[in-house]
């Protein structure tokens, strides 16, 4: 098993924790980055609502056991 240099490592770290180098990228690449990223976002948002009406409900339905108590 092989680990690599401890140096190797730690510049990677840091290049992930940059981020990618946008300036850099083609328009043709950033342009379908863009699209994937709306694309994913817009379904994440869907989500937190389906998962906030759920939240709403459970709290509805917690209330309604405390009334009977």
């Amino acid at each position: 098993m092989t680990t690599g240099s401890p140096q190797r490592n730690d510049v990677s770290r840091q290049n992930l924790t940059a981020g990618p180098d946008f300036a850099t990228w083609q328009q043709e690449n950033l342009a379908k980055f863009a699209a994937e990223a709306y694309s994913k976002m817009c379904g994440q948002a869907e989500e937190i609502m389906h998962l906030q009406q759920d939240l709403k409900t459970a709290i509805e339905a917690y209330r309604a056991l405390l009334r009977l108590s």
